[in-house]
């Protein structure tokens, strides 16, 4: 009987597109608000709230307290020789600077992302994208305990793929220069988005990973003799095709045959979870279940 997985995939018409987007997306920063905790100190007798807290602990209305805990008055004093040591180390920068002519210039991070982006636009392939998202099969799981041996097996039980596919316009089963040239720069648009995509996840608290298509092995993790290429079997379960020309096989693509080139995205972000819905909505801000 067949096993019918949960997939998410979008759809779009500009793969450059798409690599700006999710590109700035990873660089957004994240800020998460100081949380209150509200503290229920069972029987014990109230006073009056106006003539102050009971409780140093819990200074408002209502038994309310920071989630922090109070520093010590050893810790508080650590602290305060931290941030003159800091403070003494801020003067001794200055003052390098201006003795070396030295300028800071606030708006250069600025300029080198803009000049990151306008790179990312000028390289990236322009061209159909597909963006699929799907709880990892059982053939692709006993693949990455090869491809990541360093990746605790626990975490191994709950990974999600990206399958990012590009629409190519030569047909990657008929070998010719044109081709090997237009995979060529297919393979570095992948790698650009993959970049990004993974930095995403990152930033919400998760492990992320892709395999290099050029080598078949993953571009962050630890070398390995182990690789994956679009022909592996997984794929099958992933919702493509395999087709065996007798010298060799080609990954064939639901809609686009094999005029596609597939790259591959590991995450142990939940497959239903908010982060993988927010990449998968940076490719049309729509999502097709």
């Amino acid at each position: 009987m067949p096993i019918f997985r949960r997939m998410l995939s979008a759809k779009g018409p500009q793969m450059r597109a798409f690599t700006q987007r999710i590109a700035a997306f990873s660089t957004q920063v994240q800020i998460d608000p100081t949380p209150i905790v509200f503290v229920g100190k069972g029987t014990t007798p109230r006073q009056n709230s106006l003539l102050g807290p009971n409780d140093s602990q819990y200074p408002f209305q209502g038994d309310v307290s920071f989630a922090h805990k109070p520093l010590s008055l050893r810790q508080q004093k650590e602290n305060s020789k931290i941030e003159r040591v800091m403070d003494d180390t801020e003067h001794s920068l200055i003052n390098l600077l201006s003795n070396t002519n030295i300028e800071v210039d606030r708006t250069h991070l600025t300029q080198l992302k803009e000049e990151a982006m306008e790179e990312i636009q000028a390289n990236a392939a322009d061209v159909e994208i597909e963006l699929s998202a799907i709880e990892a099969p059982k053939l692709l799981k006993k693949e990455m305990k090869y491809l990541f041996p360093q990746m605790e097996t626990q975490k191994m039980s709950n990974v999600t793929v990206f399958n990012l596919t590009q629409k190519s316009e030569f047909d990657m089963k008929a070998w010719s220069e044109s081709m090997e040239d237009e995979r060529e720069k297919l393979t570095a648009s992948f790698i650009m988005s993959a970049n990004a995509i993974c930095s995403t996840l990152h930033r919400f608290g998760y492990w992320a990973d892709f395999i290099d298509p050029s080598s078949g092995r993953p571009y962050m993790g630890d070398y390995t003799n182990h690789t994956l290429f679009e022909t592996n079997d997984a794929y099958k379960q992933m919702g493509f095709k395999i087709e065996d020309l007798g010298c060799c096989k080609v990954l064939q693509h639901a809609c686009w045959g094999s005029h596609a080139f597939v790259g591959t995205i590991f995450t142990d972000a939940p497959v239903d979870g908010s982060a993988v819905r927010d990449i998968l909505k940076k490719v049309t801000q729509e999502i097709d279940e």
